[in-house]
Order: C-alpha cells, then sequence, then structure tokens
C-alpha cells in the first residue's frame, strides 16, 4: 500500500500548495516549513518531528463528516490513510497558524 500511496502522491503533489514545501523521502511525505520539518508516514500516516523524531499526535475529528462523504471527488477514494496523510500536511504547512491547544503542546 505504501508504494501506490507514494505514486499518488507522487502525481497530485505538484498540483498541490504542498507540494512546494514537501517531497517524499523513503516511506514518508517530508514538510519543510516554520516551526519544524515533519516526516509522515506513508503507511500510517504518523507524524515525526525532526531533528529528534519526536511523535506529534494529530487525531482525524471523527465529528466532521465521515471518510467517504467528502463533497469533492478525490482522485484515491476509499485510502482514508491517503486521505490522513493529506490532511495533515495540509494542516503542518501553516503550522505557525495552529490554534488547537492539545496540538500546540506538542510542538
Amino acid at each position: 500500500m505504501v508504494k501506490t500511496r507514494k505514486l499518488a502522491l507522487e502525481r497530485l503533489m505538484p498540483r498541490l500548495k504542498i507540494g512546494k514545501i514537501s517531497e517524499i523521502k523513503g516511506n514518508f511525505l517530508v514538510v519543510k516549513v516554520n516551526r519544524h520539518t515533519y516526516k509522515i508516514h506513508l503507511g500510517s500516516g504518523n507524524i515525526l518531528m525532526e531533528p529528534n523524531d519526536q511523535y506529534l499526535c494529530i487525531v482525524p475529528d471523527r465529528s466532521a463528516k465521515t471518510m467517504g462523504e467528502s463533497a469533492v471527488f478525490l482522485p484515491f477514494e476509499g485510502d482514508a490513510v491517503l486521505c490522513i496523510i493529506l490532511s495533515k500536511a495540509q494542516l503542518l504547512m501553516d503550522d505557525n497558524k495552529i490554534t488547537d491547544p492539545t496540538i500546540l503542546r506538542q510542538l
């Protein structure tokens, strides 16, 4: 599944805002921004922060629309982890604008 996600991301990233600040290295989508460099694992969606590979816990909001009920067609629909990876990358690309206290305590 990691290979499939990697291929999908390689095709999608040039068309997304995160494409300018991220790259794929091994099994990670690496997002280099203001506070940290974040490594999002392509298999699990877990996030590590450089330089110490500190784990960053960001849990998808299950109270929002459930996966697959998106109002926008996604070419990777059905791969919930890929959706999570992309949403985490988009959140982290503006890490200086994050206001959630649970996430801020970890940064």
